[in-house]
């Protein structure tokens, strides 16, 4: 065969090869086969799927299974220092509950020996502001017992402390007896005594005095001189009262001792807080004065004027007492004992 009749023979087309049909059963075994090739990697995806989701799962799962013991073990260091916790709080606890006791047990040991010392201290001013009427003592005792019962700051010594109140606020609403001015007037009168004079020195005639005659001869001086003399000896005067006149220089002396001594004894009986004897010492003084002395005279009516004022005085007032703060300073020793420490 030549090369042009082999090219015209392979390149001529071929004729279609006859179509062979395929029968039912082999069509639906290859559609069987394909769904179980498909049903088979689908089952495969799921398993590989799955397998990767275990794993996943798994490692999860030890993460949390970690994560896990590390909170159990925390919870367990948690509760090993809330239990040591709990017993230091519980030896803090026994520590206050002691130091309380001991607290309690002091305090109570100071409030009986300041409550006895108030009830002692109270006492003593007490008797000194009903002999003396003296409220300065009492005010500054009264003072000092507060503030010691407000260091204890205890709520049994309330009682004690508004009883000390209203007896601090009673003694400060009392009046206050001057007795050092009213003895300072005293002793000032008493010098005055010496400067005053007596009844029988305004009564004396000016005119009696011995005139010493300068002009005449010597016969007619001689016998003025004599006249003079006479006079001298015989004085006519009208006098209410002789006894004042009739004071020898010995008993003026007296006299003025006498009011000295009733002056001192009115001094004294302020101080004593005795008003009838203080009156009566002044009383006297006051005669003696309008009996023996000047009444015109500035240092009489001086003198009178303020044995008038020191007669109004009142050196005895009411004086306040303290049976309100002994008496609950008492009541609360009497309490304090009866509680057992």
């Amino acid at each position: 065969m030549t090369l042009e009749a082999s090219l015209s023979a392979a390149i001529a087309p071929k004729p279609a090869p006859a179509r062979k049909t395929l029968s039912l059963p082999l069509i639906l075994s290859l559609v069987a086969l394909a769904a179980a090739g498909a049903l088979a990697w689908q089952q495969h995806r799921i398993n590989k799927d799955l397998r990767q989701t275990y794993t996943q799962q798994g490692t999860l799962l030890q993460h949390a299974q970690g994560r896990e013991q590390a909170a159990h073990e925390q919870l367990q260091a948690l509760q090993r220092e809330v239990a040591l916790l709990g017993a230091k709080q519980a030896e803090a606890q026994n520590q206050q509950a002691t130091l309380s006791a001991m607290y309690d047990s002091v305090t109570r040991s100071d409030s009986q020996r300041i409550l006895l010392e108030a009830e002692q201290a109270l006492t003593y001013a007490s008797q000194q502001l009903q002999l003396s009427g003296r409220s300065d003592v009492a005010l500054s005792t009264l003072a000092a017992l507060d503030s010691q019962l407000l260091s204890l700051n205890r709520p049994e010594l309330i009682n004690v402390r508004k009883a000390i109140s209203q007896d601090f606020e009673a003694l400060k609403a009392m009046p206050v007896v001057d007795t050092v001015g009213i003895a300072a007037r005293l002793d000032s009168l008493i010098d005055e005594l010496d400067a005053i004079p007596l009844h029988i020195d305004n009564q004396r005639d000016p005119r009696a005095e011995r005139v010493v005659p300068t002009e005449g001869n010597v016969l007619q001086r001689f016998a003025s001189e004599v006249w003079g003399e006479l006079k001298q000896l015989i004085q006519i005067r009208r006098m209410d009262r002789a006894d004042s006149v009739l004071l020898t220089p010995e008993q003026t002396l007296l006299l003025r001792e006498n009011m000295k001594l009733r002056l001192l004894d009115a001094r004294s009986a302020v101080i004593a807080r005795n008003p009838p004897i203080y009156r009566a010492d002044l009383a006297a003084v006051g005669q003696y004065l309008g009996r023996y002395f000047d009444p015109q005279a500035p240092q009489t009516k001086h003198v009178r004027e303020v044995l008038q004022t020191l007669q109004k005085a009142d050196i005895a007032p009411s004086v306040q007492d303290l049976s309100s703060s002994l008496n609950a300073v008492r009541n609360a020793r009497s309490a304090a004992l009866k509680v057992k420490p």
